[in-house]
């Protein structure tokens, strides 16, 4: 019959704590293959094997090392079965260098210094972002995004038409913007150097642009800052100038102020009218109505120097000239006739003499005087009689009564009373 020694498997052996095999007594383990030899002092549960060791065993060896420490910070579980190793960190406990790799959760953990990450961080982040150069980029404090300085690229919404920017409690203050179109809806305005370009069909209050816009408030000024319209005293103060009339034009602007007496300079009013000349008659009309003897009156002011700081006129200077042109047989316009006003003598103060002149031209294309009355209120006719006689003549008028008229004729000035003439 074989011999037979004690046996069991590894947990009836961990279990038999107050067991003390004999000194040289065998314990063989079943399911461990473990041969134990008894010392006849140390338990059963406390024997170390001496043939079979394996694996397994090894396993226990360490993962009872382990769970049993002393270890700081850490705990460890061993599972025998599934042979596997659970390692808790303490919550409180500081780590100087951990490499995590796979998938790893760590709850409320604190980290000082470098957090590198080989990938990406799944999950929510709580806390502000700060630059290499120590700029807040994220003030998780204040909840907000700093982007003074930070923004490297385009800001696209997620979603077209929907966000803001800015609002009408909180606006931005000014837009700097170096490219040359900003677009409003379906509208694009555009830049060209410091002007501004409005799209087609822009309107003002609802008024299309280039269309009369209504009532407009204020004053206006020209390119030079020059006060053309003020608003303040509701009058138009502003000068316009022509530089392009010649001689033999009389268009020209409102108020010529720069050069004054350059040949070729004129200023006036220029008024057309096409169609029917009955149905344009009235060009100009002075309506006036007032409780008084004095009616509407037309005046020509004449001096030397300039507008703000005028001069005394010298002795025929043109004082007002009003000319009637009409168009010749060769389509240009020719000289009909003229009413001229032109000082004479002495200018004194208080005291500008003048002469008062009609001219019409002639048949050869002549302007001639035809009526002229002098500052010594002496009027002169000139005209002809004959082609063999001409004749001409001064009628004394002063005091307004005439007393006698001279006739010029043939060289040979007869005096006629004013009596004679009286039929």
């Amino acid at each position: 019959m074989p011999l037979q020694i004690r046996r069991g498997t590894n947990s009836e052996r961990l279990s038999a704590t107050s067991v003390i095999p004999q000194e040289g007594e065998l314990i063989y383990i079943t399911d461990t293959q473990q041969l134990f030899v008894g010392d006849g002092t140390t338990t059963l549960d406390s024997l170390s094997p001496i043939t079979g060791y394996n694996d397994d065993a090894a396993q226990d060896a360490v993962g009872s090392m382990l769970v049993t420490g002393p270890n700081t910070g850490i705990t460890f579980t061993y599972n025998s079965g599934s042979n596997t190793i659970n390692a808790v960190i303490n919550s409180t406990q500081s780590l100087t260098t951990l490499s995590v790799s796979g998938t790893t959760t760590l709850s409320n953990t604190n980290i000082s210094g470098n957090l590198v990450v080989t990938g990406g961080i799944d999950g929510d982040f709580q806390g502000s972002i700060v630059a290499d150069d120590s700029t807040m980029l994220v003030d998780a404090v204040d909840k907000k995004i700093n982007l003074d300085g930070t923004v490297k690229g385009d800001i696209i919404p997620s979603e077209s038409g929907v966000y803001d920017v800015g609002s009408s409690s909180f606006r931005f203050k000014d837009m700097y913007l170096t490219g040359t179109s900003l677009y409003l809806g379906s509208a694009q305005i555009t830049a060209s150097g410091s002007a501004i370009n409005l799209p087609v069909g822009s309107t003002v209050g609802g008024v299309s642009i280039g269309n009369p816009i209504g009532d407009l408030v204020g004053s206006v000024f020209a390119d030079n800052s020059t006060l053309l319209v003020d608003g303040v005293s509701a009058t138009i103060v502003g000068d316009v100038e022509n530089d392009t009339t010649t001689s033999s034009d009389i268009n020209g602007g409102v108020v010529v102020l720069s050069g004054l007496g350059t040949t070729g300079q004129k200023a006036g009013l220029k008024i057309l009218t096409d169609g029917n000349a009955d149905d344009n008659y009235d060009l100009i009309t002075i309506n006036c109505a007032q409780n008084n003897v004095t009616g509407p009156a037309m005046v020509f002011e004449r001096g030397r120097g300039t507008p703000s700081a005028p001069t005394t006129i010298t002795s025929g200077d043109e004082i007002m000239g009003m000319f009637f042109f009409g168009y010749d047989t060769g389509n240009s316009s020719k000289l009909a006739a003229a009413v001229n006003v032109t000082s004479e003598g002495t200018i004194g103060a208080s005291i500008v003499p003048a002469k008062f002149e009609i001219f019409t031209t002639n048949s050869s294309g002549t302007p001639t005087l035809g009526l002229g009355i002098s500052s010594s209120q002496l009027l002169s006719v000139a005209g002809n009689t004959t082609t063999a006689n001409s004749g001409s003549g001064t009628a004394d008028v002063a005091g307004g009564v005439a007393t006698y008229l001279k006739i010029n004729i043939g060289g040979t000035e007869y005096a006629i009373p004013a009596y004679a003439l009286v039929p």
